[in-house]
């Protein structure tokens, strides 16, 4: 197994890393923190992984770029990437923020297309791989507190659909992860419900059952999925009713 992960530092990303380290796996570990980067490499390689560490923020197009490149050629192709990734802000829309919904967006969008984008060309020349983004049930409908939030998350799973479309007959996937709430450092900062959350472990089971069966766009878990399908198709009304509770602290 190569594996390229994003957002490997710590929580959802972390817990993908450990998953896929075995011996012989070769996993590529991107994110800001180096420290943290380092101190999950050594325990891959305690497992008997080869761990490559990219220090790099995902919104930097050329660093990622050189990211990849670096990667493939030191594990001489890839299998998987997963554009892991991705950031929450306060709910400050009301006060006129628009800096932190721009950074979001460069996160939450751009840092996912500079993740999977440069690595097409490697894995359409291999006729094989995964392309798998992390979006959230949020995507599926726009939520109160949560307009740059779920947008982002929308975009992610449009563009992984349509990359899908294009990517067919080739031998290589993409796909969308869209999970609920999940208990993490990030959630750990959030108030509020967290209706049907689950532990960071079975997340990490549910994606990786997904990504091994090469799904499309896979929500869960079915209990958070059922009531997105409501949220869906119900009026603003409802929605407001049932939604969350806003956020009122950032993650990161």
């Amino acid at each position: 197994m190569r594996a390229f992960i994003t957002g490997a530092s710590s929580g959802i990303g972390e817990g993908l890393a450990l998953h896929y380290a075995s011996a012989g796996a070769t996993i590529g570990l991107c994110a800001r923190r180096a420290p943290l980067l380092g101190e999950l490499g050594r325990a891959l390689e305690a497992k008997g992984a080869r761990a490559i560490v990219y220090a790099a923020d995902v919104a930097d197009t050329a660093e990622m770029g050189r990211a990849a490149e670096a990667f493939v050629a030191a594990a001489g192709g890839v299998d998987l990437v997963i554009a892991n990734a991705g950031i929450g802000i306060a709910n400050e829309i009301l006060a006129g923020k628009a800096e932190p919904i721009a950074r979001l967006l460069r996160v939450n969008i751009i840092g996912v297309t500079n993740t999977i984008v440069p690595f097409v060309p490697i894995m359409l020349k291999q006729g094989a791989g995964t392309l798998a983004a992390v979006s959230s049930l949020a995507g599926f409908r726009g939520l109160p507190g949560r307009a740059a939030y779920s947008a982002s998350k929308a975009a992610v799973i449009t563009f992984m659909d349509a990359l899908r479309l294009d990517l067919h007959g080739s031998g290589v996937h993409a796909m969308s992860l869209c999970p609920g709430f999940v208990h993490t450092p990030m959630t750990e900062r959030l108030s509020g419900r967290m209706p049907f959350a689950i532990s960071r472990d079975e997340a990490v089971r549910q994606m990786t059952r997904a990504i091994a069966r090469r799904a499309h766009t896979f929500a869960f878990p079915w209990q958070a999925r059922a009531l997105s399908h409501v949220f869906t198709v119900a009026p603003e009304a409802l929605v407001r009713r049932l939604a969350p509770a806003a956020r009122n602290v950032g993650s990161d």
